[in-house]
């Protein structure tokens, strides 16, 4: 039996050696955690990840949006009306201390008053209050100051007398009023005799701005209307003007020689003095006037108010 020689495996090659990596700088070895991984907490916890911020809300469709911070400065084109002082006189409360005055006024004229008696209506949303009401005379007297003299105060004076729903008389057969007096301020009484402007109406349906005496005969024209306005019953948006203003209620006077009683009643009754804590009139050095205001009560003269309460009573 023959026998194989042995053959000898081939040595293997050897592997090529391994470089090593070059040492690199620990900063840059360094891994950083992920960002959605929460660090460890020293008690071994995990903290939870931050909410995100929360999205504003939009307004819903048709919400107002908020008001700003910065303040809002408010327009108007109405100047603030001054507030009158009222006064006590005659067992009455007036308004203000004009209306008392023009009360005194009458009262030293023998003319008897009404004060406030009735509200009515002068146009389709126009209502008026009337100051006094003179029966002797069949005259209404509307009393105002510049500040008070609006536009719808105005519109009401006019209408009451020329407007589309007239005030009627007090007395039968209560037909629609004729005239009507608008009194302003009392002034001293200087050279010539005061005036002030009667309200009548037209032949043409207007209202005649007419300047009038008054006295213990009422008003009485002293000349030819000075201006003639329609009477619609409806306020004006503005107020008359300065100048329109004067001419309405401060005119000036003519050259007329004023009654020495009418002058006397005049000067007593634009200086009387009130007192500031009761709101009354003041005690006055004058006994003729004195004993004149404490014959009358309420517009009436004392005699006659008691002859009517008899007759009541009977």
């Amino acid at each position: 039996m023959t026998t194989k020689p042995a053959v000898k495996a081939a040595p293997k090659a050897a592997a090529p050696a391994k470089k090593k990596p070059a040492a690199t700088p620990a900063r840059k070895t360094a891994r950083k955690a992920p960002a959605a991984t929460a660090k460890a907490t020293p008690a071994g916890r995990r903290k939870a990840p931050a909410k995100p911020a929360a999205a504003k809300r939009k307004p819903a469709a048709g919400t107002r949006k908020p008001a700003s911070k910065a303040p809002v400065r408010k327009h108007t084109s109405r100047a603030p009306k001054p507030k009158a002082m009222e006064a006590l006189y005659s067992g009455k409360i007036f308004r203000s201390r004009l209306e008392a005055r023009w009360a005194i006024l009458m009262d030293l004229l023998d003319i008897n008053w009404d004060y406030e008696p009735s509200h009515y209506q002068v146009g389709p949303h126009l209502w008026y209050l009337p100051d006094f009401y003179l029966p002797q005379h069949e005259l209404w007297l509307e009393v105002k100051g510049a500040a008070f003299m609006d536009a719808g105060s105005m519109a009401k004076i006019i209408a009451t007398i020329a407007g589309p729903m007239p005030v009627p008389l007090r007395e039968a057969p209560y037909t629609p009023s004729r005239k009507l007096l608008i009194g302003g301020s009392l002034a001293k009484p200087g050279p010539g005799r005061a005036v002030h402007t009667l309200v009548t109406r037209s032949p043409a349906g207007k209202a005649d701005l007419t300047y009038a005496t008054f006295g213990r005969e009422g008003a009485v024209p002293a000349g030819e209307p000075w201006d003639s306005v329609e009477a619609d019953g409806i306020a004006k948006a503005r107020r008359p003007a300065p100048s329109r203003l004067k001419a309405l209620l401060e005119p000036d006077p003519i050259a007329l020689q004023s009654p020495a009683d009418v002058a006397a009643a005049y000067r007593f009754a634009a200086t009387a003095v009130f007192d500031e804590a009761t709101r009354t009139l003041a005690p006055s050095n004058d006994y003729v006037i004195t004993a004149k205001l404490s014959a009358r009560r309420s517009g009436r003269p004392l005699g006659a108010a008691r002859t009517a309460a008899g007759a009541r009573g009977a």
